[in-house]
């Protein structure tokens, strides 16, 4: 395996992991651990550091160590106020371009978040959401403005994690993804943007409002040294609405 393919390796994992919650904020990443976890040398684990600092997932910390950077309230506001404004108005683009094989896609995807969901599976979720969105995003027509969505998306996982360790909130958002599938088939510009920013400040109201204790959390799907053990899976509650 070349480096560059491991340092993707090692890369690729840490995300997941920082956007599953598996490793939180300030959380310090071990050099020495991502070594032994991923079974590559100093090199890859040095190449996908530098990269993580330089896509803003860590900084670096006491001795240069990295931590996993930690927003505060102040820039997470500033973050979903942003996230509003240009989700907002690339709404309207997506229902004015999708095409049928895009929302028939939409609709494969969405039923596979149903069965994650269904199995308490956060990683999968958060997997397939991004898939969701990919689509959405690519419907714009726009590269630039596809790409500048996505970083947004990523930067708000601590948000999102915490939304979705209730049962019941992660399960609303399969239903809004019907709803905005329905909106799209129906060209309805307007219930679709109303949906989005539906989806987004309800999430962002959630994580401020965040002293309710969380009904279940997902079990981590892998053990690492450089996280903090998962929280232990509670008795599931009524099922939600397909």
């Amino acid at each position: 395996m070349s480096k560059s393919t491991e340092a993707d390796r090692v890369f690729n994992g840490v995300v997941s992991d920082i956007m599953a919650g598996v490793i939180r904020p300030r959380d310090r990443l071990s050099e020495r651990e991502l070594v032994s976890r991923f079974g590559v040398s100093r090199t890859p684990v040095r190449e996908a550091t530098k990269r993580l600092l330089e896509r803003g997932f860590v900084e670096a910390g006491p001795k240069g160590v990295a931590v996993v950077v930690d927003i505060g309230p102040d820039d997470l506001r500033k973050l979903y106020s942003l996230r509003l404004q240009l989700e907002g108005a690339a709404a309207r683009q997506i229902a004015a371009n999708i095409q049928p094989e895009q929302i028939e896609a939409l609709k494969q995807i969405n039923r596979k978040f149903k069965s994650a969901l269904m199995q308490r599976d956060l990683l999968r979720m958060l997997e397939v959401r991004a898939e969701f969105h990919g689509v959405l995003a690519g419907a714009t027509q726009n590269r630039w403005l596809e790409m500048v969505l996505a970083m947004l998306r990523d930067k708000a996982y601590m948000v999102r994690h915490y939304h979705w360790q209730d049962f019941d909130r992660a399960a609303q958002t399969l239903d809004i993804h019907n709803q905005m599938i329905k909106a799209l088939e129906r060209r309805d510009a307007a219930a679709f943007q109303q949906l989005v920013c539906q989806q987004i400040s309800a999430a962002i109201s959630t994580y401020e409002n965040r002293l309710q204790v969380p009904a279940w959390s997902a079990p981590s799907p892998r053990t690492s040294g450089t996280a903090r053990s998962a929280a232990k899976k509670a008795p599931p509650r009524k099922k939600a609405a397909a």
